[in-house]
């Protein structure tokens, strides 16, 4: 599974990735948006875990089985300690700002803290979901149910 392709094209889409998420920062930098730059998170992530591993599996380097969803999750954990380092060096560190959000619930108050990291655990989450949906559609299309 390990071979030259399969590194080769999973570092192309790291930087293909990077690269799309670099713009889109560069696009809210423009307009004074800094605290808005963990959103371009998702836009690589998405490129990276649906587009990436949609190529390795149909390439057949991938099974199209637990082995996509380990790989999914490699992937953005990589990505997100390469978006954490990079970013904040060539755009600032204005998206590293906490914030609060209240939550009411039966009576007793919680301050759910909207952190950078709560961002890349949801974002994560979402591209998951739509991995496993990925997942599902390619077992009807290849009857493997």
């Amino acid at each position: 599974m390990f071979d030259g392709h399969f590194l080769r094209v999973n570092i192309i889409n790291l930087i293909s990735a990077s690269i799309i998420t670099f713009v889109a920062c560069y696009f809210l930098k423009t307009f004074n948006l800094n605290d808005m730059l963990y959103v371009t998170n998702i836009f690589g992530l998405l490129f990276l875990v649906i587009f990436g591993i949609h190529i390795l599996v149909e390439s057949g380097y991938v099974k199209n089985n637990h082995e996509r969803f380990l790989l999914a999750i490699g992937l953005i954990i990589i990505y997100d300690i390469i978006f954490l380092i990079f970013v904040p060096m060539f755009f600032g560190s204005g998206f590293l700002k906490v914030s609060a959000f209240p939550v009411s619930l039966f009576g007793m108050k919680f301050m759910f803290p909207l952190a950078v990291v709560t961002y890349f655990i949801i974002f994560a989450a979402v591209v998951l979901v739509l991995n496993y949906l990925l997942y599902l559609r390619e077992r009807r299309i290849y009857g493997l149910e």
